[in-house]
């Protein structure tokens, strides 16, 4: 139940806005003079297209979000103080772009559209956002604590390093999030953790207490580097609200992000009169208390968003209302101070974007005889430069699950193909290839995976003819989609969409294991990274005992595998390297994986990965043994030679950080922010907050820490 009370509160500080101006004298008069509130629908997540409105329907609608979300909280509240004593959860997340100039950027998911990292690169300067929580715990207790700052160095003509400078963009910032550069501009998201405790809730024992951390505003800061030892700060905006995601096309930069208004001093309402004051309060409000503000440097403030600029359902009425706003903001690079943003008065929690289209999708999560009901929506807007045009929505059921999401789209023409999945391991998963394309302002189906021709389902059957298995990565690849789903065993399918009208399961390939994440090298090769998995450890169904090898010992830890999907009736698995009892942070982000085709047509990669070793000491006079943990962090070295079926899998070696015996005062440094940069033959391995330097044919000669 506490969990449950957590999401809803939390629910109250999550989404992004739009704006009118002030209620007239009459308006005010006939809101004071209300006996009851008004009769308003149930809130919900809205699963319709959008419409342009004006400015009073906008505000019409917001406002009765926020407090339907305020009487919601207290419904809720009074269910606690009836129950203080039980507190139970109830509640249900190209490739590279880098041209082949000789160095490896960061991977994108779609050509053309750039993605925040902590890490950029052009050929010459490293850009490096310093995570404050990674520096030296070596200060005294009363100094300043360290500061998130970006580093800059160069890399002279012999790959040597130097560090030029060190700047704070921002000094509310709690971390650094995402960096863009764009020529000499660098663009810097940060977020910005506020706290707040709901005074007005002490009415009730189990909140009274409650400290709520909220991230309700961020930074967006454009750094000058023009001059790289003096970088100056040229443009700095704090903006209300959480960031959901970000890209950038050419010099445009995309933002989106989310934002609940709150009213201070919005009394716990206990009683029918208590909600009337409440309703009173919202409406009697001054519509920009209900719109997400930015400032910039000099203290100016204004609303992020232009109700002219704002979206609602299609279908929504007088009655209905939601809290929450996203916003979609757009600054050119080059002219720091065209900032511009359109809302939507809904709910969406992610973000997938081409160089002609965005798109933004959610699901509603739904409770029915204790069974989830999941729908999701997809909102597609047209952009061009900071110009953006809606253009259709569309339902599926389903849902998208959290760590990847964005890699179940794909655009193809006027084609959006996207993947979902409905159901659990117990009940059996449902997991769908979907095409949908634009018919007016609808995103209609037009086609699916399985269907009446082929309809074999997506996942292997069990006995009870369920499928256990849900999708742990997905990626398109031109007329090509790749789908690895897991329970035991990792099978890899290879789904052709050729002809839209005719989608198959062309071939599937079973071996232990999964991969969370897959990367296309050619029409003929497939990278996929994740773990090894022992099936015996793993079982959940008696079909997986009895398929088991016993004879065959299974490593487990993480895992790259070489695939040859050139005759997609039947993938194969080439060679694979496990690096046992260990993880890989690109199994949930793909940024930290470094990757190179060289002119050699090889393919190089970087593999970040983390390990505990266990070492056991004997006590000399008692004999007792006792085992001591010790972390491993390395980056691993693997080439692939060649772009065809005949392709080999090669470990090059290892990379690890060497710290001095002066820095054993280091925290504890996760690999999960590792990050690597290859030029020609160097490379640059970037743990904590420092780099190290080595060579791809002698990595375990290192210099550093830079």
């Amino acid at each position: 139940m506490l969990d449950k009370i957590l999401l809803l509160l939390g629910s109250l500080l999550l989404l992004v806005g739009c704006g009118s101006d002030s209620k007239t004298d009459e308006t005010a008069v006939s809101i004071e003079e209300l006996k009851e509130v008004p009769s308003l629908n149930a809130m919900s997540m809205a699963l319709t297209p959008l419409k342009a409105v004006n400015a009073s329907d906008f505000e019409q609608h917001l406002k009765n979000g926020v407090y339907l979300n305020s009487a919601q909280q207290s419904d809720i509240f009074q269910s606690v103080d009836a129950n203080t004593s039980t507190l139970e959860s109830n509640s249900a997340v190209s490739d590279s772009t880098g041209k082949q100039s000789g160095y490896s950027t960061t991977i994108t998911q779609e050509a053309g559209v750039d993605e925040g990292d902590r890490i950029k690169y052009d050929g010459e300067y490293m850009y490096i956002a310093n995570y404050q929580y990674y520096q030296r715990q070596t200060i005294a207790e009363e100094a300043p604590s360290p500061q998130t700052s970006i580093r800059i160095l160069q890399r002279d003509t012999q790959g040597e390093l130097s560090e030029l400078s060190t700047t704070v963009v921002s000094n509310e910032a709690s971390s650094i999030k995402s960096l863009y550069l764009n020529k000499d501009k660098l663009a810097v998201l940060s977020n910005i953790n506020n706290y707040s405790i709901y005074s007005t809730m002490a009415a009730t024992s189990i909140v009274s207490d409650m400290f709520f951390p909220m991230e309700q505003k961020f930074n967006l800061s454009l750094v000058d580097v023009s001059n790289k030892t003096t970088p100056s700060i040229s443009t700095s905006y704090t903006m209300e609200g959480a960031i959901i995601d970000s890209r950038r096309v050419d010099d445009v930069l995309y933002i989106v992000s989310s934002f609940s208004p709150y009213i201070e001093g919005l009394p716990y309402a206990q009683s029918e009169a208590d909600k009337l004051d409440n309703y009173k309060k919202v409406f009697l409000s001054n519509i920009s208390h209900f719109l997400p503000q930015f400032t910039d440097a000099q203290g100016n403030s204004k609303s992020l968003v232009d109700p002219a600029n704002c979206f609602l359902p299609a279908e929504t009425t007088e009655k209905d209302g939601f809290n929450g706003i996203v916003t979609l903001t757009t600054i050119d690079l080059t002219k720091p101070d065209s900032l511009s943003s359109i809302c939507i008065n809904t709910q969406v929690s992610g973000l997938y974007a081409t160089p002609t289209s965005v798109y933004l999708y959610g699901t509603d999560y739904q409770y029915e005889n204790d069974k989830s009901i999941e729908t999701s929506i997809i909102h597609k807007f047209s952009i061009a430069g900071q110009n953006i045009d809606y253009v259709a929505s569309g339902v599926l059921d389903g849902r998208f699950n959290w760590q990847l999401s964005n890699l179940r789209f794909s655009e193809k023409g006027d084609d959006l193909r996207v993947v979902t999945t409905q159901g659990d391991r117990w009940n059996g998963y449902d997991h769908h290839l979907n095409v949908l394309s634009a018919i007016g302002n609808e995103l209609k189906l037009v086609a699916q995976l399985p269907n009446a021709t082929y309809p074999e389902k997506i996942g292997k059957l069990n006995k009870e003819g369920i499928v256990q298995e849900d999708i742990k990565s997905v990626r398109f690849f031109d007329d090509k989609a790749y789908i690895v789903t897991f329970l035991n065993t990792d099978p890899l399918y290879v789904i052709d969409l050729t002809d839209k009208e005719q989608l198959k399961i062309s071939g599937a390939l079973e071996i232990p294991g999964y991969s969370s994440y897959l990367h296309p090298l050619s029409d003929s090769l497939l990278v996929g990274i994740g773990q090894n998995v022992d099936p015996n450890r793993m079982v959940f169904t008696e079909d997986a005992i009895n398929e088991s090898d016993e004879s065959t010992p299974i490593i487990e830890g993480a895992k790259i595998s070489l695939f040859d999907v050139s005759n997609i009736n039947a993938p194969r698995e080439i060679q694979s390297v496990v690096y046992e009892n260990g993880y890989t942070p690109v199994e949930f982000d793909y940024h930290a994986l470094t990757y190179l085709k060289t002119a050699e047509n090889t393919y190089r990669f970087g593999l970040p990965v983390e390990r505990w070793l266990t070492d056991t000491v004997v006590d000399l006079k008692t004999g007792d043994k006792t085992d001591v943990w010790s972390l491993d962090n390395s980056l691993q070295l693997i080439e692939v030679t060649g772009s065809t079926a005949d392709s080999s899998l090669v470990e090059i070696g290892s990379v690890k950080p060497v710290y001095s015996t002066s820095s054993s005062a280091e925290v504890y440094i996760s690999g999960r922010d590792d990050r690597a940069i290859f030029h020609g033959n160097d490379i640059y391995y970037l743990h904590g907050n420092n780099i190290w330097k080595s060579f791809w044919h002698t990595p375990d000669l290192t210099t550093g820490p830079f």
